[in-house]
C-alpha cells in the first residue's frame, strides 16, 4: 500500500507527439512546487480556491515558456488532496524535464507515482467507488465509441448506482428482520411473511439482472461456452458436427443416443468458444435409468454454467408443452432459438426461431453468422467495462445464491435467522464489488494495471 501523505508526479498525458503536454502533481507539498516552477512569484498562500494561471515557467536549461497552471487547494481536486496540473509545450524532454525538477526539489519529499496512484487516491478519499475507479481505465483502454460510452457510462455512476439501491434495499430488509429478531418475545411485527417474500423476491430479481449483464460483458474476451439444449433427437448431435465439420457425436434417428455431453472448440468470428452437445431433456424423469438421469443431471449443470445456449426445436414436427413453456422466460445466459431440419419433408419454420438450419456444413452456415453477430453484439453492449466484470462477477454469483437460498427458505417459512444469514452474505459481497469492503490485496491488483499518470 502506498503512502498517501507523499507528494506525488508523473506526466498524465498520452505518449507520442502532441501539442500539449500534462505534467499532475498530488499530495501535501504541490503549491510548493509551483513556486518552484514560477518566474513571477506568486503568494499561493493566499489561494482558497481552484484557480487556473498563465504564467511563463522556467524548467531546467530549456528557455523559459508559457504554461497554463491548474491548481487545486483544497478537497475538491480529484485526490481530494492539494492538486497541479502544469500544461506545456508537448514537447517529450521538456515534460521530463519537469518531472525531474519536481522530484529533486531539496527538502521535499516528492516521487514518481505509481500506477494508479492518482485514481487510487480518489478511491481512498472517497471521490470513487472501485467500480467507477475500473471505469477510469476503460475510458484511458477503450478502443472505439461504444466501449468509451460504456466506460464513461459508468464512470458517471451508473452501475454504482443499481448496486447502492440494491444495498441500501437489503441494508432496510435486514433492519426489520433482525429487529423482530431482537424484540421476539414481544407481541410486534417489523415485517409480514408476505412483505418478506416478496422484498426478498425483487432483490434476487435485479441481483440476476445484474449478474446476467456482467455475464454478457465476460464475452468480450474470456473464452465462451455454448451449450446445444433440447429434446431428444431434435439434431443437437448432427449441428455439433456440422459446426466443426468433424463427426464427434453419435448421430441416430434412436431418441436418447447422446448420454453423456461431448465438448469440441470453435472459433466463431474470432472469439473461442466450447460448444457442448448435451443429452437431450427427458419429461418423464420417474422412468429413467440410474445412466439416464445422471445424463439429465449433467445437462442441467451445463446449462447452468454456460454463456451461450443454442435451443434446438424440431422443425419436422409440432412444438410440445414442455418446448413452449421453456421458450416462456428469457434465460439467463444468451439464447439461440434454430429450427432444425429444414431439408425434411413437412418442415414448419417455427415463427419463435432465430435460424433455420440443417445439419449440413452449408445449413450451418446462417447460424454460425448469427452467432458471430450475437457474440460481437454482447461484447461491446455490456453496462460495464470488461475488468470489473471480472472482478465482480464471482462476488455477484455468490450473493444471487444466497438471496435464492433465502428465498427458498421463505417459501418454506423458516426461522428468520437463517434468512438473515444469507441476506448478510449477500450484503458482504456487494460490499466487496463496490469497495466498502476491501483488502490491500484487492487494491493492488486493480490499481497495477493502470498507466502511471492515472
Amino acid at each position: 500500500m502506498f503512502d498517501t501523505e507523499d507528494t506525488i508526479c508523473a506526466i498524465a498525458s498520452a505518449a507520442g507527439q502532441a501539442q500539449r503536454g500534462i505534467v499532475r502533481i498530488s499530495g501535501p507539498n504541490a503549491a510548493k512546487c509551483l513556486e518552484f516552477l514560477l518566474t513571477d512569484p506568486v503568494d499561493l498562500q493566499q489561494v482558497q480556491q481552484p484557480t487556473v494561471l498563465s504564467s511563463t515557467v522556467q524548467i531546467g536549461e530549456f528557455p523559459p515558456c508559457r504554461a497554463q497552471l491548474y491548481f487545486w487547494p483544497d478537497h475538491r481536486s480529484y485526490t481530494r488532496q492539494p492538486s497541479l496540473e502544469v500544461h506545456l509545450p508537448g514537447a517529450a524532454p521538456l515534460l521530463q524535464a519537469a518531472l525531474n525538477q519536481f522530484c529533486q526539489q531539496p527538502g521535499e519529499r516528492i516521487r514518481i507515482a505509481e500506477p494508479g496512484e492518482f485514481t487510487m487516491r480518489a478511491f481512498l478519499a472517497g471521490r470513487l467507488d472501485l467500480t467507477q475507479a475500473e471505469a477510469v481505465l476503460g475510458v484511458i483502454d477503450a478502443a472505439d465509441q461504444q466501449e468509451l460510452a460504456v466506460a464513461l457510462s459508468q464512470l458517471a455512476g451508473g452501475l454504482n448506482k443499481d448496486l447502492q439501491d440494491l444495498r441500501n434495499k437489503m441494508i432496510e430488509l435486514l433492519a426489520h428482520l433482525e429487529a423482530g429478531l431482537d424484540f421476539v418475545e414481544e407481541d410486534i411485527q417489523f415485517i409480514s411473511q408476505e412483505q418478506l417474500h416478496r422484498q426478498v423476491s425483487a432483490v434476487a430479481k435485479q441481483l440476476e439482472t445484474i449478474l446476467s449483464q456482467l455475464s454478457s460483458r465476460l464475452v468480450q474476451t474470456s473464452h465462451v461456452r455454448i451449450v446445444l439444449r433440447g429434446r431428444p433427437n431434435v439434431g443437437k448431435s448432427s449441428l455439433l458436427n456440422a459446426l466443426v465439420e468433424e463427426e464427434v457425436a453419435i448421430v441416430s434417428d434412436v431418441a436418447g443416443t447422446t448420454r453423456d455431453y461431448v465438448t469440441r472448440q470453435l472459433n466463431i468470428g474470432g472469439i473461442d468458444c466450447t460448444l457442448i452437445d448435451t443429452a437431450g431433456v427427458e419429461l418423464t424423469v420417474e422412468q429413467l435409468s440410474a445412466i439416464e438421469s445422471e445424463a439429465q443431471a449433467k445437462t442441467s449443470r451445463q446449462s447452468k454454467i454456460s454463456h451461450v445456449e443454442i435451443f434446438c426445436i424440431d422443425g419436422s414436427r409440432e412444438l410440445v408443452a414442455w418446448e413452449t413453456e421453456q421458450l416462456q422466460p428469457a434465460p439467463q445466459a444468451m439464447r439461440v432459438i434454430v429450427c432444425t431440419k429444414c431439408d425434411l419433408p413437412g418442415f414448419i419454420a417455427h415463427a419463435m426461431a432465430d435460424v433455420v438450419t440443417s445439419h449440413t456444413p452449408q445449413g450451418v452456415v446462417g447460424l454460425r453468422n448469427h452467432l458471430q453477430s450475437v457474440l460481437r453484439q454482447q461484447a461491446t453492449q455490456g453496462p460495464v467495462v470488461q475488468q470489473t466484470a471480472a472482478r465482480c462477477f464471482d462476488s455477484l454469483e455468490t450473493a444471487t445464491q444466497s438471496v435464492r437460498r433465502a428465498l427458498e427458505l421463505c417459501e418454506r417459512q423458516w426461522v428468520e435467522e437463517l434468512i438473515a444469514a444469507e441476506l448478510r452474505t449477500a450484503l458482504n459481497q456487494l460490499g466487496l464489488v463496490v469497495g466498502n469492503v476491501y483488502t490491500d490485496d484487492i487494491l493492488d491488483r486493480i490499481f497495477s494495471t493502470f498507466c502511471i499518470g492515472k
